[in-house]
């Protein structure tokens, strides 16, 4: 049955369809298991807003494993399985849910316009969606520093983790890896190899005491301006010494 939502990014997607439908979601866990025998997988549940949806896909999630189990059926019985971190009620429970995650995934693109009240397609409100909102580097903060202390990964996708502005601040605050596109890989591992981490955390600790998104893309702009300078004297040393 195909209905018209009003707003389809506050409606029936993701786990909440995956929990109402749960004959495909089996379906898709089962293939998910299967594909594990044969590849690095990982199982990353979207659009968690609290540890009740968690526990209910954990538990079909069990149910197809001794499913699988009973039929003899191979798979990774070690196989992990994560949260993104999107809705910002997920965030204000990081704790709890870093206890039953393997890993985090802060997905920025939809926590951000979830937490500024903002769609992105809204030409007339769209420049009130900002990566750089004090809100929302200190929810990367706190999602980061839950999974830290749970001792669990926490990565990042989304247009921020392919925008090499952000890089030393995101590795600051406690992000262990990016997800983006293949385009943007040579720029932010550039980005990276030239991050000192203990910079970056000091660089973290002063972005989460500014108050306004134009004082923190002031600081992050200036420090990527230097690392460009940076960037292009070592990059002259090193042809100077190949002549």
């Amino acid at each position: 049955q195909i209905f018209k939502e009003e707003n389809p990014q506050l409606g029936w997607r993701a786990v909440r369809f995956c929990l109402a439908r749960p004959e495909l979601f089996r379906a898709q866990l089962r293939a998910m298991l299967r594909a594990s025998t044969v590849g690095n997988v990982r199982i990353m549940l979207p659009m968690i807003s609290g540890l009740e949806e968690w526990r209910q896909v954990r538990t079909i999630l069990d149910d197809v494993r001794r499913e699988l189990d009973r039929e003899h059926v191979d798979y990774d019985h070690k196989i992990q399985v994560g949260s993104m971190i999107e809705v910002p009620a997920a965030v204000m429970i990081t704790d709890l849910l870093a206890k039953e995650c393997d890993f985090f995934s802060i997905g920025t693109n939809d926590l951000i316009q979830y937490s500024l009240a903002v769609d992105r397609i809204n030409q007339r409100i769209a420049y009130l969606y900002e990566p750089a909102h004090p809100a929302v580097m200190r929810m990367i903060a706190k999602t980061a520093a839950a999974a830290k202390e749970a001792g669990i990964p926490c990565g990042l996708c989304g247009e921020m983790a392919g925008d090499p502005l952000y890089t030393e601040v995101l590795l600051g605050l406690g992000v262990t890896s990016l997800s983006m596109s293949s385009i943007s890989i040579p720029g932010i591992r550039a980005e990276i190899s030239h991050t000192n981490m203990q910079q970056a955390k000091s660089l973290a600790k002063h972005i989460l005491q500014l108050g306004t998104a134009d004082e923190i893309k002031g600081v992050l702009r200036q420090r990527y301006k230097n690392r460009n300078a940076i960037k292009m004297f070592l990059r002259n040393l090193n042809e100077e010494g190949k002549e």
